[in-house]
């Protein structure tokens, strides 16, 4: 494998994370070339973003699950769990802040269109 070739995501970074799936820009590639790319990532974001945040929403309810049930425990499952529950908020947030900057993307190259 060349130093330019990237290797492919593995399954648990498809899962968790959309950014494996977009093309990559091409080293000198035109201004046409990038904003063709740029907009096939944005349509596709905007279309599949959905099962991303659903799947961190849930990974993030579910920690609030276990949080409230290691509640009486203390101590540091405690604490782990309320990292866990932080860490799967801003998941969850990222993942809405990715979704509405692709759907802002794909609205604003439709009116220009118009």
């Amino acid at each position: 494998m060349s130093p330019q070739e990237s290797r492919p995501a593995s399954v648990w970074n498809r899962f968790w994370s959309p950014k494996s799936f977009l093309a990559p820009f091409p080293p000198g590639a035109s201004d046409e070339e990038a904003e063709a790319i740029a907009q096939r990532n944005d349509l596709w974001l905007k279309t599949y973003m959905d099962l991303y945040i659903l799947r961190w929403g849930a990974l993030w309810a579910a920690s609030v699950v276990v949080a409230l049930l290691l509640l009486e425990a203390g101590g540091l499952l405690f604490a782990l769990a309320l990292a866990v529950n932080l860490a799967a908020l801003v998941g969850l947030a990222a993942m809405i802040a990715t979704y509405r900057r692709a759907a802002g993307a794909v609205l604003g190259r439709s009116r220009k269109l118009k």
